[in-house]
């Protein structure tokens, strides 16, 4: 990449903010495969650089009264097409990525994720996780909410404890065995369900992706939403924080 020159490096950055694919750019900018994954990988790494930085806190106490954020867990599961290609020795998988459903995945890959509502549409946090018990997630919710937040869940047990977590105003379940909406409080979990939706439908488009990449993909996601709601100003974002993450001496 330290020989790609500097007008070929903004094309990349251009198309990489209008999602253009790997397979595409190769062709525009005249570079290998290779060359172009790793180019879009880091930008990715520019990404979650950004998040590191800046690390991502929701909800609130709102100016009336709380703000509020739910709270869900999904599985990214992955489902090999039948074309796949040969990079520098290792296979790099196009997978089909969506809502677990019927029988298991042989490799399911969860995610944790957040969203708060008090924004249209709503902004959000996810992370790659190994379990989803209490131990895994409790600690997650309380690194990324604002004090006086509440938190809207199904009933998943790992959640139970929630409400005792210090930036926790109040915890309000659903039974999702019984209903999408709480027919008696009017909870639901429906904004994170959407989020999800929004974000496979992005993958999806991609044709998946590797598992190693998936939390990238995510950080890109999450960047967007903050930094990139538009292709102009997902550019200029990209040029601000790449020159912050390596400033000139």
């Amino acid at each position: 990449m330290s020989n790609v020159q500097l007008t070929t490096w903004l094309l990349i950055m251009y198309h990489w903010c209008l999602d253009t694919p790997v397979s595409q750019l190769r062709e525009i900018c005249d570079i290998s495969m290779v060359t172009a994954i790793q180019m879009y990988q880091y930008l990715r790494d520019a990404c979650t650089w950004k998040l590191q930085q800046n690390p991502i806190l929701l909800g609130g106490a709102g100016p009336v009264m709380p703000n509020v954020v739910e709270i869900d867990e999904s599985c990214f599961s992955h489902k090999p097409k039948v074309r796949t290609m040969n990079i520098t020795g290792s296979v790099l998988m196009f997978c089909h990525v969506q809502h677990h459903r019927g029988r298991a995945p042989r490799e399911p890959v969860w995610v944790f994720g957040m969203v708060d509502v008090s924004h249209q549409p709503a902004l959000g946090y996810m992370q790659v996780v190994q379990q989803r018990d209490a131990a895994t997630l409790l600690p997650i919710i309380q690194q990324h909410l604002h004090p006086g937040t509440t938190v809207h869940s199904d009933e998943w047990r790992a959640y139970n404890h929630v409400v005792h977590l210090p930036p926790v105003a109040g915890h309000r379940t659903v039974n999702h065995s019984l209903h999408f909406v709480d027919p008696a409080t009017g909870v639901h979990t429906q904004h994170i369900e959407s989020y999800w939706n929004r974000v496979k439908s992005k993958l999806k488009r991609m044709k998946g992706c590797h598992r190693h990449m998936l939390p990238s993909y995510l950080d890109q996601f999450m960047w967007n939403e903050r930094y990139g709601t538009s292709h102009a100003q997902a550019f200029h974002s990209l040029k601000r924080h790449i020159s912050q993450w390596y400033p000139l001496p």
